[in-house]
C-alpha cells in the first residue's frame, strides 16, 4: 500500500475568523494547521495520533477577511511511534490573485493506543 507524505487544505477567511482589524486570528491558523497535520499523520499511520508538540510557528504576514488560506503539509521524518510534519501556509488575495507567505509550522505527531500511550505503527 502506498502512503502519501503530503496533503493540502484551503479555506476562505470569514468575518467570524478575524479580529477587529479584519485579520484572521493566529489561533485559527494554528488550529487549521494542526488539523491538517493530524489528518496527514492519521492517514499515514492508520492509527490514533495526537499532537505531541508544536516545535515552531513563524508568522510572516497577516491574512485578511476574504483571503484564501492555502496549507500544504508534508511528513519530513518518520520514527517508530512519531512523525514530524511541516506545514507551509500561504495566502491568496482572491481579487488580485497575489500569493504570499503567511507562516510555517512544525508539528510532532505521536501514534497512541486506546489508553493514550505511544505505540509503534506499521511503516
Amino acid at each position: 500500500m502506498s502512503r502519501s507524505k503530503k496533503l493540502s487544505s484551503n479555506f476562505t477567511v470569514m468575518p467570524r475568523d478575524a479580529n477587529h482589524y479584519g485579520n484572521v486570528h493566529g489561533g485559527i491558523i494554528m488550529l487549521s494547521a494542526d488539523n491538517l497535520a493530524y489528518t496527514l499523520a492519521s492517514q499515514y499511520c492508520r492509527t490514533n495520533v495526537v499532537t505531541a508538540s508544536v516545535k515552531e510557528v513563524s508568522f510572516l504576514a497577516p491574512v485578511r477577511v476574504g483571503d484564501l488560506v492555502i496549507m500544504d503539509a508534508e511528513i519530513c521524518r518518520v520514527g517508530n511511534s512519531s512523525l514530524d510534519v511541516n506545514v507551509r501556509i500561504r495566502g491568496e488575495r482572491l481579487k488580485s490573485g497575489e500569493i504570499f507567505e503567511v507562516a510555517d509550522a512544525k508539528f510532532v505527531m505521536v501514534a497512541v493506543d486506546e489508553d493514550g500511550k505511544p505505540t509503534r505503527f506499521d511503516r
